[in-house]
């Protein structure tokens, strides 16, 4: 019996934290699931670039796309190509930031993508680029939901205030190879305040203790 009441008030502090760090918020993305598009197909994709271009996945079906829509984007993950947006998100402090897609591995069926996420120095000017982190991902033949890449600000720091850069980008690490991306998204998590997470082990172990006098 003394067992079962240590563990409501252990659950309880279980929930309040998960319910804390579960604040995810999604950051809308221009065009994020390729579908509107002013070019015709391998034209480039509207609200990403410089690089890359968009096609039917009705032309080069592979495993996994049943619930994709119509199009994909895909790029040369090479030494220069990047497919990139600037967001009208800013920076906030103490906050986690997550990028992320569908991706496959184009072609030849492989290849490694680099999620990156960065700031722009400069206001509505892409350009002004500043990574912050970059995560690889190796792709293959079907059609997979990458974890992409996080990055969580600190109180303070030259990306605050700052417009956020969401991009798939280039370098060593990227392959010489084309690879296929898919529904693009974005979201923010604020980081829970240490206040907050005393104040919830406080109130859980004064529960605890509460149980144990009756």
């Amino acid at each position: 019996m003394e067992n079962r009441r240590l563990l409501v008030p252990s659950a309880l502090l279980v929930l309040a934290l998960a319910q804390t760090s579960s604040a995810q918020t999604m950051i809308s993305l221009t065009n994020g699931d390729i579908e509107n598009n002013t070019t015709g197909q391998f034209g480039s994709i509207a609200g990403w670039g410089p690089n890359g271009g968009w096609a039917a996945h009705s032309g080069f079906a592979r495993p996994g796309n049943e619930t994709l829509g119509a199009n994909f984007g895909f790029y040369s993950a090479g030494l220069t190509e990047t497919v990139s947006q600037l967001s009208t998100h800013t920076m906030l402090p103490n906050t986690t930031y997550r990028f992320w897609s569908f991706a496959q591995g184009g072609g030849d069926d492989t290849g490694t993508i680099p999620y990156v996420i960065g700031y722009a120095t400069w206001a509505g000017d892409i350009s002004t680029f500043v990574p912050l982190a970059t995560q690889t991902a190796v792709v293959g033949n079907a059609w997979v939901e990458q974890a992409g890449v996080t990055y969580t600000t600190g109180d303070s720091g030259a990306e605050i205030g700052n417009q956020i850069i969401f991009r798939l980008g280039s370098g060593a690490d990227g392959g010489a190879s084309d690879v296929w991306f898919d529904n693009l998204q974005a979201s923010y998590d604020p980081v829970p305040e240490p206040a907050t997470m005393v104040t919830l082990g406080l109130g859980a172990l004064a529960l605890l203790r509460k149980r144990r006098m009756v």
